[in-house]
C-alpha cells in the first residue's frame, strides 16, 4: 500500500476508527487522542480510569499509552497483535502477546482524534558521555566483572537497544544498561525488561546498571529485582 506522509487526520466516529485500525494496522503508525480507560493483565495487572490520553500503535504492533505528564507511558506493550471491536458504544482496542502472555485492553469513548502516518527509520548514532562509557566497557569488560568477555553492543530488542552484552566467567550473559549520569527507577525497569526478554527465550542472563551515580530508591529496587549496580565514570 502506497501512503502519503499523513494518510488521515481528524476527528472520527468510533465506527470509522474501527475501520481505520483494521485497514492500517501493520501498515502505518496510528496515533489516537481520546477519552479511554485501560486494563492490563500479564506479569502483573493494572487498571486506569477514564481520562484523555495519547495512544500510539506502531507498525510492528508496539502500543504505548501516554498521559499529560511524565516521560514514560502509563502502559506499553511491544510487538502485539492488535484488533478492534465495537461494544456498548465503546471501541475496544485489544493488544495481545503470546510469549510472555500479556493483554492490554483500551476502551475508547466519544469522538477520538486520529492521525495515520508512515514513519521512517535512519541510522542511530549515540554520542557524548554515554557513548564514552559504552566504549570503555566494551574495551575493558572487567570494569563490570572480572573475567567477563564482550559479546556484543547496542543490540536491538523488542524493548529497545541493549547497550552492552558480556559473558561472565560462569558462562551466563550479562546485560549492561549504561547511564551517563544518575540512574533512576526508569533505568531499573528498562534493565528488567531486557533481562525478562532474554529469559523468556530460555537464555540465562544477569543484569547490571553501570553509571556514575544511582538514586537510593533505584538501588533498593535493583536489589529487589536481583539485579546489580556497578559505579563507573569516564
Amino acid at each position: 500500500m502506497s501512503l502519503s506522509v499523513v494518510e488521515y487526520s481528524g476527528y472520527t466516529s468510533l465506527n470509522e476508527l474501527n475501520a481505520l485500525i483494521r485497514r492500517y494496522f501493520k501498515v502505518a503508525t496510528i496515533i489516537i487522542i481520546a477519552k479511554c480507560s485501560v486494563e492490563y493483565r500479564g506479569r502483573a495487572s493494572s487498571k486506569a480510569g477514564v481520562a484523555r490520553r495519547l495512544i500510539i500503535i506502531k507498525e510492528d504492533g508496539t502500543v504505548l499509552i501516554h498521559e499529560g505528564k511524565g516521560r514514560e507511558p502509563i502502559n506499553w506493550q511491544p510487538q502485539s497483535h492488535v484488533s478492534a471491536t465495537l461494544s456498548n458504544e465503546k471501541l475496544l482496542i485489544n493488544a495481545i502477546r503470546i510469549r510472555p502472555k500479556e493483554e492490554l485492553k483500551i476502551y475508547i469513548e466519544n469522538t477520538p482524534f486520529i492521525v495515520v502516518t508512515r514513519l521512517t527509520t535512519a541510522k542511530f548514532i549515540l554520542e557524548g558521555a554515554e557513548r564514552d562509557l559504552i566504549n570503555m566497557i566494551a574495551s575493558n569488560p572487567s570494569l563490570i566483572e572480572d573475567g567477563a568477555k564482550l559479546v556484543s553492543r547496542e543490540v536491538s530488542t523488542p524493548h529497545g537497544r541493549v547497550d552492552v552484552i558480556l559473558r561472565g566467567k560462569d558462562g551466563k550473559l550479562i546485560i549492561v544498561e549504561v547511564k551517563r549520569s544518575q540512574a533512576d527507577i526508569d533505568a531499573v525497569y528498562q534493565l528488567r525488561r531486557y533481562v525478562e526478554y532474554y529469559r523468556s527465550l530460555g537464555i540465562e542472563v544477569r543484569g547490571v546498571i553501570a553509571s556514575p551515580k544511582i538514586t537510593p530508591r533505584a538501588l533498593k529496587m535493583l536489589h529487589e529485582f536481583n539485579l546489580n549496580y556497578v559505579k563507573i565514570c569516564t
